[in-house]
């Protein structure tokens, strides 16, 4: 079963998976039609793995309530010695080679409850920690929430609305699993395969590789970073410079509130047409 699979059957049990999901929603942006519940529920998926896969990029681990952690599992070399030659090459290249002294892993570390239904996953750690550490926001490196507001803004929908989505689709998965259905479950960077309650995670190549990356390294480490770019980088900027800003593009407001004129104009036109009565001679 794929994503549209699980969609399907969250939608044929209502009673086990309530919530606003259920039924088209209002959208925050009146140049917006509200979807049918199906085409909704595709387009938070949608913007939940963009949401994801963009976060992964910036070197930050993500949290699924319910579901998971996507996250690396990072390995530290001896620091190189500090060997430039300027007939090897650019010496900003040769620097940021040195510097490069970790190699990262990407990992996805099921949720508790999630792993408790697998039970033919190894349950061995995926990431070395200290036995200090115990919550999964301690596992990995740079570990946020999965925030659904930023998602519903791209969606233009309220953000109650996506949690209930987040909830019914993980909640699904996991009583999917019960049952020893067959799952896949595509996203941008990997794909997670649950095949007789046993789990299986597969990053693409291209995403493995970008993270081993001598420049990605640089995006992981925060000291790098001037201390006056946290202050003068506004939430409008980041939301600017966000993908999930440009998931989906704005209509024109003139030329969606001329339609609905034309289109209220042609409802009127046909209760006139009719309500008229044909005359009697």
């Amino acid at each position: 079963m794929d994503i549209e699979n699980i969609i399907n059957y969250i939608l044929s049990h209502p009673k086990d998976y309530p919530g606003k999901h259920l039924s088209p929603q209002p959208r925050s942006d009146s140049s917006f039609k509200p979807l049918e519940p199906n085409s909704q529920m595709q387009l938070i998926w949608k913007a939940t793995i963009e949401y994801i896969h963009e976060n992964l990029r910036q070197g930050k681990g993500v949290n699924i309530p319910g579901f998971g952690a996507f996250t690396f599992d990072i390995e530290t070399e001896l620091p190189r010695i500090a060997s430039i030659n300027p007939m090897n090459g650019e010496i900003s290249h040769q620097r940021l080679d040195r510097k490069h002294v970790h190699k990262n892993r990407p990992v996805f570390i099921p949720d508790p409850s999630l792993e408790y239904l697998l039970q033919r996953y190894h349950r061995k750690g995926q990431v070395e920690k200290p036995a200090s550490q115990r919550s999964v926001y301690q596992k990995g490196f740079q570990m946020i929430f999965c925030n659904p507001v930023p998602i519903a803004q791209a969606c233009y929908l309220d953000k109650n609305v996506i949690r209930d989505a987040h909830k019914a689709i993980f909640n699904c998965i996991k009583e999917l699993t019960k049952l020893g259905r067959i799952l896949h479950i595509p996203f941008n960077f990997s794909v997670i395969v649950i095949n007789n309650m046993s789990l299986q995670v597969q990053f693409t190549k291209e995403f493995s590789t970008t993270v081993n990356n001598a420049g990605y390294e640089m995006r992981m480490r925060k000291s790098d970073d001037p201390c006056r770019t946290f202050w003068k980088t506004t939430s409008e900027d980041k939301w600017r410079s966000s993908v999930l800003s440009k998931l989906w593009g704005t209509p024109d407001s003139q030329s969606v509130q001329k339609m609905n004129e034309k289109t209220l104009a042609l409802k009127i036109l046909s209760l006139d047409l009719a309500s008229t009565v044909k005359p009697r001679y």
